[in-house]
């Protein structure tokens, strides 16, 4: 088989079953992405006590919704609520910088949650800066609720998956085996 005829044949591949995936996820999934002031102990500290504050407001703002649209429609309504969550949240463990959030489209990595991947890709998000935000971030899927207790415990490392790597693992094993 010539190099441009395989060429062809991954492109084509990678066409029809990545891209249709990584469209489809994006509009079902909302993340919840923080930002910690710096990577010193006591602000991810910080950012995790907000974490589970956030986490368990917006468990209960979005326990109704029954699809992603809904859900993004309360949190939009609901931002100047969830600000107040997350400045109360901040000032209790005593943070007195300032805190941001923001709504929009964030490009994040792959992530698998449990048994599930959610691929890279851009997705809607509820972004939640404290300070300068230039710390160690941390994120999940706030809807469908994906942001697991597993996710609180920080000395397992992350694992990331990577869907194209493992599909280019079958193509090889498929034409070269």
């Amino acid at each position: 088989m010539s190099i441009l005829r395989r060429a062809f044949i991954y492109i084509t591949l990678f066409t029809l079953l990545i891209i249709p995936d990584s469209a489809s996820a994006q509009s079902e999934y909302i993340r919840l992405h923080i930002l910690a002031d710096t990577d010193s102990v006591s602000d991810q500290v910080l950012k995790l006590c907000v974490r589970d504050d956030i986490r368990e407001y917006a468990r209960q703002l979005l326990s109704n919704c029954a699809d992603s649209e809904s859900a993004w429609r309360t949190l939009s309504a609901s931002q100047d609520q969830l600000l107040n969550t997350v400045q109360e949240s901040a000032a209790r463990y005593g943070f007195r910088g300032e805190t941001a959030l923001e709504m929009g489209v964030y490009h994040f990595p792959d992530r698998i949650y449990g048994d599930e991947l959610v691929p890279a890709g851009d997705y809607r998000a509820l972004r939640i800066t404290l300070g300068s935000g230039q710390g160690r971030n941390w994120w999940c899927v706030v809807y469908p609720s994906l942001c697991l207790p597993e996710d609180a415990d920080t000395d397992r490392p992350v694992e990331f998956y990577s869907s194209v790597w493992h599909w280019l693992i079958r193509i090889k094993e498929a034409f070269f085996s």
